[in-house]
């Protein structure tokens, strides 16, 4: 119910600041840093594709141009092949030269081609022309192959592209065949890999595998190393520990082709910005030492001994003097400051006490004052209602009540009465009430035998008990009231306690915050005025802001509890 505080020290959270604000910055460091190298290679692997894109579109096109070439020269000279064992020897030397230069003439006019071939084992036919990029020594060796028999038990070769290699040299063959007369076309990796090799640099290397995953052709020798590349069925990721990118793209006809990047050609610049992130974060851990140890030596220690001077004069040490060290000009002037600021007030507190002393009282005897009208103007209202029913006994008894309890108000300007007194009072006021509402309003008092002649504001219980009727009345229904008075134990030190219970529909939320914060004045604006006097008049008596606690009761209803702390004879007197 009651809450205490401990202070923070200044230094902690000067400290805790400086520390959030360093782990925050060095964070949003390592975050943009992380972020830059994201996007670093994010854009990588997009303008790899976007390169590779254009790549493969021309890869495509020279097998393309290739295949529509052998598709012509199939077409327009199968019939003139499958006829050929039939001829005689002179017709077969002019067919094999038509047919040669039928092939000649398309390799010259298709520099994809690297080699068109006619092969008939059986009549040990065999015509092949060669395009310009087949070296003269690679030749003897193609044409060996394609007369071996490794290569007519082939059974990989046919109508699609296939991978083939020739002493170290790849090639893509393509062919149709009809019963044992083969037409095909050989394109070396390398020559479809020109044009890619003629766009690489230092920072981006190609590389052309089968579907295999084996090295066909590259841009550059150490690729070979690699061979096979890995099949991760990513198009990118990350290879030999990180120290490359590889961007990987299908050529449905081949295999794929990749770019291999290495990372720190690429992200040189962006290792340089973390090297300084580092050297700052490092530099920072030096700074900020540095910094809290001046600030503890030029504000720090001067604050200490101003809190360390007003803990002298909290205790009544009015004489004590601020030690003398050189200072900034800010906290002489401070320290000058506190020191007049000191003697003045030693000179009013001794003034000024007795006129304190005396306006205390007047304030308390002013809100006792203030308290009373209600209870009088209550009662003469209620006496003059029953006048115009006719109930005599009831007025009768009214009365009684009513000189008992002005008898009470006019006791001569107490401002402390016994427990006891308090709860008479307030039965009586109560059945004052069940005049004017009969059959409505049930209470239950209970009260700790020991506790009935301790003392306590006058008023203090009627103040609430007032309240009830005004707010928590409802024509129709019973008003329920509950006092208890009993002994309560609050941090070692012994309080009479006071529970005030309704069931009406409570204080609003704004009122309990209001009144339940320690050191708040409540507005004295209609219905408060009475709950801002009772917390003012516990302040001035006992000097505490948190003997007042309001709060809604369960399930319905209102709930006061009044702490009064139990004095000694000599308090009392």
């Amino acid at each position: 119910m009651f809450k205490s505080t401990k202070p923070v020290s200044f230094v902690y959270k000067f400290s805790l600041q400086i520390t959030l604000i360093l782990a925050i910055l060095v964070a949003v460091l390592i975050i943009s840093n992380v972020y830059s190298f994201n996007v670093v290679e994010t854009n990588i692997v997009n303008n790899s594709k976007y390169t590779m894109g254009i790549h493969i579109t021309n890869i495509q096109n020279r097998l393309n141009s290739v295949s529509k070439d052998l598709n012509e020269v199939f077409e327009n000279h199968i019939d003139d092949v499958v006829v050929y064992p039939k001829k005689d020897e002179s017709n077969k030397y002019f067919d094999a030269l038509r047919l040669k230069n039928a092939l000649l003439s398309k390799v010259s006019n298709n520099e994809s081609i690297d080699a068109l071939f006619i092969l008939e084992p059986s009549e040990h036919l065999f015509l092949i022309q060669f395009g310009k990029n087949i070296l003269s020594n690679e030749n003897q060796t193609l044409s060996d192959y394609l007369k071996s028999e490794q290569f007519a038990g082939n059974t990989m070769i046919g109508r699609e592209w296939s991978s083939i290699q020739v002493n170290g040299i790849s090639y893509e063959i393509k062919s149709f065949k009809v019963s044992d007369i083969m037409i095909g076309a050989a394109v070396k990796a390398d020559t479809l890999m020109n044009v890619v090799k003629k766009t690489s640099d230092s920072q981006n290397h190609y590389g052309l595998t089968d579907k295999n995953g084996k090295l066909l052709s590259a841009t550059d020798p150490f690729l070979n190393h690699l061979s096979p590349l890995p099949d991760t069925g990513k198009t990118s990721y990350k290879l030999d520990d990180g120290k490359y990118f590889i961007i990987s793209e299908d050529i449905p006809e081949i295999g794929k082709i990749s770019n291999l990047i290495e990372r720190k050609s690429v992200l040189s610049g962006l290792d340089f910005i973390q090297w300084v992130i580092i050297s700052l974060g490092v530099v920072s851990l030096v700074i900020v030492p540095a910094v809290l140890t001046s600030l503890s030596r030029e504000m720090i220690k001067p604050v200490l001994e101003l809190v360390k001077a007003t803990k002298e004069l909290e205790k009544g040490n009015w004489d004590y003097q601020l030690p003398l060290h050189k200072a900034s000009i800010e906290f002489a002037k401070l320290f000058h400051s506190f020191t007049s600021m000191t003697k003045e007030i030693k000179q009013l507190k001794i003034y000024s006490y007795e006129e304190k002393l005396e306006r205390n009282k007047a304030e308390l005897k002013y809100l006792q004052m203030q308290i009373k009208p209600h209870f009088f103007l209550n009662a003469i209202t209620t006496v003059s209602s029953l006048t115009y029913q006719n109930k005599n006994e009831e007025i009768r008894k009214l009365i009684n009540y009513l000189s008992e309890h002005l008898r009470y108000m006019f006791k001569g300007g107490l401002v402390n009465v016994t427990v006891r007194e308090e709860i008479d009072h307030v039965i009586n006021y109560i059945h004052m009430q069940e005049i004017k509402f009969p059959n409505h309003i049930f209470h239950m008092i209970d009260i700790e035998p020991n506790l009935e002649q301790h003392i306590l504001p006058q008023f203090l219980i009627q103040t609430f008990i007032e309240n009830i009727f005004k707010h928590a009345l409802v024509y129709g229904d019973i008003l329920s009231i509950f006092i208890k008075v009993e002994t309560y134990s609050y941090h070692h030190e012994d309080f009479i306690k006071i529970t005030l219970e309704d069931n009406g529909e409570g204080f609003p939320d704004e009122i309990i915050e209001e009144v339940n914060a320690a050191g708040t004045r409540v507005n004295e604006t209609g219905q408060r005025i009475g709950i801002s006097n009772i917390k003012k008049t516990l302040s001035l008596l006992y000097k505490r802001d948190n003997l007042l606690n309001i709060s809604k009761n369960e399930p319905s209803g209102a709930r006061v509890e009044i702490l009064i702390p139990i004095q000694t004879s000599m308090d009392q007197t």
